[in-house]
């Protein structure tokens, strides 16, 4: 068993031993990303940019930005095929059932927590270094639940990274 494998059993070894642990590891994984989503957005407004258009335009780019890496992401999902932990080791501990059961790596909730911290941050948004411990409120709950490996969340994280990073150098290129 490999380092990603046992992590993920040390985690989701707690789900259903305590039923507030099992709440808030719910909430997380599935949850704590709405959150962050109206917690990004309103900072956005409160940034005071220029005008509201500009606001909307910064918006609209992320929502871009967003869509580019979950595309990416279902690609590397399709190309690395690692079924959800629930699948290969039917002894795990599920929270809830995902959506789709065919692609684990990356994590997409991971992708999209953290490209919001990346880009509040590089944006220089208002109260954007809240949103950090919402991405690892997000990222622990995925693996709490038994949706996702460790190395899901470490390979959501690296995506979000790179999306930030390139979208932030083209976005400096236009300016």
């Amino acid at each position: 068993m490999n380092w990603n494998v046992k992590l993920f059993f040390k985690i989701n070894g707690f789900v259903h031993k305590n039923h507030w642990l099992d709440a808030f590891g719910r909430a997380g994984a599935e949850w704590a990303i709405v959150a962050m989503t109206g917690w990004f957005s309103a900072s956005v407004f409160i940034e005071r940019w220029p005008s509201r258009r500009a606001a909307m335009l910064f918006l609209a780019w992320t929502l871009l930005v967003w869509l580019v890496g979950w595309l990416i992401d279902i690609g590397i999902g399709y190309l690395a095929h690692e079924p959800r932990p629930h699948i290969t080791y039917p002894e795990s501990r599920l929270l809830f059932t995902p959506m789709q059961k065919w692609k684990s790596f990356p994590s997409d909730h991971a992708m999209a927590a953290w490209l919001m911290v990346f880009l509040a941050n590089l944006a220089r948004l208002p109260g954007a270094i809240a949103l950090f411990p919402l991405a690892l409120w997000v990222s622990w709950g995925r693996v709490y639940a038994g949706v996702h490996y460790p190395g899901d969340i470490l390979g959501g994280l690296v995506m979000a990274g790179l999306a930030a990073g390139v979208s932030h150098f083209a976005l400096a290129s236009f300016f």
